[in-house]
């Protein structure tokens, strides 16, 4: 027994050391034990070995971190989305900003000049080429020119580079001397304003779909109230610094400035001439009655409010200064507000479940002013009226929302223009009453009969929208809004 074992280990050792020589690595430590290769880190540009399974060793180079890659397709996203819809901020920033130098800019500089009261008045004429712009909105839509596969946008163009030397032209004119050329130069801006709206209304109809439409119906409020800042502020500064024709001067380069981005405007949804002409008929009251009964009652309670906020602000002790401190922070900071709120509101839940509440909203702040009117202090008032905006600016963006879905698609921009028309003529009714309401009644009576209006209000509203949802064509697109973005850019 001892010499079989003997012999078996001779055996081992034997084979343990044929192994050992053949084995490149060296001996192991233990006899008659294989040794084994253990894998080694590849060389600089060599390609690794593969192990037993076939597969081959990664580099020990990390890969590019997955945090790194998402920020970059993040930024190009933003990027692509602020291309996207830069040039609907710019065109509608454009229009904020004639209406405030004419509304507001100018009448504050005639103003600090000492015109009379009586003189300034008529500068409130300029507003009529708003109401009246359905008239010939037919006619711009069927003589629009067509620019980069864009309907509305060669027509744009030709109308901004003519309000940009209408502002240079007025530059010239002597305000001492020259109030009557003055004015018939504001009225005609006014008119090329009008018509310039049109056709941006007509941009943004045909190349936004109903999932995208809230970014432009943001950018087309929040544009307009940020235009406020340069026709109004920006231009007093101008004027007051350096005079009346740096004043308009600079208007006229901001107006040529915020026409290059229109560049990176889209083609039209589609390029086909329609087989019905654009035309204002009788059809167009028939086929739009309920929106326009919409529009006329949507805002009749805010309307009033906006009117007469300036006047009770000043009655309750607000100077010169901090009115337009406030009137700053109303058109910047509460109306901003009230524009991310709707257009959220709008992508998020869909212009028609917005509407209503927003118009409840508008209510209840009625009903607050109303209860408050001989009770509330000047920052009760002050707190009220920023409210006042955030609600303004929320109902703005889901009308405008709702009322580009019920146009006509063969006249898309005369359709809108004529509901426009209608909003401008109430503003203008509305306000007018609203100041005469409360010079011969007084606040608190006036604020009662506008919340009272607003609750009337809700129940026509609510049978307006239901008939107008049935007769709308449901939209095609019922994607998330996030994933219609990424199709268009």
């Amino acid at each position: 027994m001892p010499t079989k074992l003997l012999r078996r280990r001779c055996q081992f050792a034997q084979a343990g050391a044929t192994a050992c020589e053949a084995d490149p690595a060296g001996p192991s430590a233990f006899a008659g034990h294989r040794s084994v290769r253990l894998p080694q880190r590849p060389s600089a540009g060599a390609a690794p070995e593969p192990d037993a399974t076939g597969k081959r060793y990664a580099r020990t180079t990390p890969a590019r971190p997955v945090d790194a890659e998402k920020r970059q397709k993040v930024t190009a996203h933003r990027r692509r989305v602020m291309s996207r819809y830069l040039p609907y901020w710019c065109y509608y920033l454009h229009q904020g900003m004639l209406t405030a130098l004419m509304l507001q800019g100018v009448v504050g500089y005639f103003r600090h000049q000492g015109l009379d009261l009586a003189s300034l008045s008529l500068l409130s004429l300029t507003f009529l080429p708003w109401i009246a712009k359905f008239l010939w909105a037919p006619w711009c839509e069927r003589h629009s020119l067509t620019l980069r596969s864009n309907h509305y946008l060669g027509s744009l163009v030709l109308l901004q580079l003519g309000m940009a030397l209408t502002l240079l032209g007025i530059s010239f004119l002597a305000p001492e001397r020259s109030l009557y050329p003055i004015m018939a130069g504001l009225m005609l801006l006014a008119l090329l304003s009008a018509s310039h709206d049109i056709y941006a209304d007509g941009i943004t109809i045909t190349t936004c779909d109903a999932a995208s439409r809230p970014f432009a119906n943001t950018a087309q409020v929040g544009g307009s109230y940020l235009g406020i800042v340069f026709g109004s502020f920006v231009f007093l500064f101008l004027a007051e610094r350096w005079g009346w024709r740096i004043g308009f001067i600079g208007m006229s380069m901001v107006s040529l400035l915020l026409l290059l981005p229109t560049g990176l405007l889209p083609a039209s949804n589609s390029i086909e001439e329609p087989a019905v002409k654009p035309r204002l008929d009788r059809s167009s009251f028939t086929a739009l009655w309920p929106a326009l009964c919409l529009t006329a009652i949507y805002y009749l309670a805010m309307r009033g409010l906006m009117g007469i906020q300036t006047v009770l602000l000043m009655d309750n002790g607000l100077g010169l200064a901090e009115l337009g401190m406030a009137s700053t922070l109303y058109s910047t900071v509460a109306s901003a507000i009230g524009v991310l709120l709707g257009g959220w509101m709008a992508r998020r839940f869909g212009a028609w479940r917005c509407l209503l509440p927003a118009m409840l909203l508008h209510a209840l702040i009625a009903l607050a002013a109303a209860l408050g009117a001989r009770v509330y202090d000047l920052a009760a008032w002050l707190t009220l009226f920023s409210l006042v905006n955030i609600a303004a600016a929320i109902g703005f963006v889901t009308l405008y929302n709702l009322l580009m879905g019920v146009v006509r698609p063969h006249q898309p921009a005369s359709d809108y223009a004529l509901l426009q028309s209608v909003d401008a003529a109430i503003a203008m009714l509305a306000s007018i009453a609203a100041l005469q309401s409360a010079h011969y009644l007084g606040y608190p009576p006036l604020l009662a009969v506008l919340a009272s209006i607003a609750f009337i209000c809700l129940w026509p509203a609510r049978h307006l929208c239901r008939r107008l949802e049935r007769s709308t064509p449901a939209s095609p697109s019922s994607t998330p809004a996030h994933e219609v973005l990424h199709a268009h850019l």
